[in-house]
């Protein structure tokens, strides 16, 4: 019987995701894939891919920076600062449990993910949450706070 219950509830912990890739009705699964061909794009250095997604209006937290990027142009300067100095250069990108929320035109999407960066490919491991807009060309994002976490 435990077990018989147990199946359940992993039956039903993972009908949220099933469902999300079953309806393509379900504007949570448009949103995901703008996040995950964004972070692509980040991975692979790719600057015109990766700000076809971002809002010019774009605010940006990191743990890396001590202060709030405002703007793209901003966001753009330190992109490309992260690429000449070597520390964006992304060895693997891997999301994990994401949680995409949908109110309106406006969605919050967190998750945790991990990642080699720089040229020593280091290991680090973060906390993600992204909020975007719909906009009459997609979803834009119009702010991200990572935070660093341990494993």
């Amino acid at each position: 019987m435990a077990l018989a219950t147990s199946l359940a509830a992993l039956v039903l912990l993972a009908l949220p995701l099933a469902s999300i890739e079953q309806d393509a009705a379900d504007p949570r699964q448009e949103v995901w894939k703008t996040v995950e061909e964004w972070n692509r794009a980040f991975a692979a250095n790719d600057a015109e891919r990766y700000f076809s997604f971002v809002d010019p209006e774009i605010s940006v937290l990191t743990p890396g920076n001590p202060y709030r990027v405002e703007g793209i142009r901003d966001d753009e300067e330190e992109f490309e600062f992260g690429v000449r100095n070597g520390k964006a250069r992304v060895s693997y990108f891997q999301a994990a449990q994401p949680r995409i929320q949908v109110f309106g035109n406006v969605a919050v999407v967190t998750y945790f993910s991990r990642g080699a960066y720089g040229p020593e490919a280091k290991t680090a491991y973060f906390k993600e949450t992204d909020v975007l807009v719909k906009r009459h060309s997609g979803w834009k994002i119009v702010h991200v706070h990572v935070s660093a976490t341990t494993p």
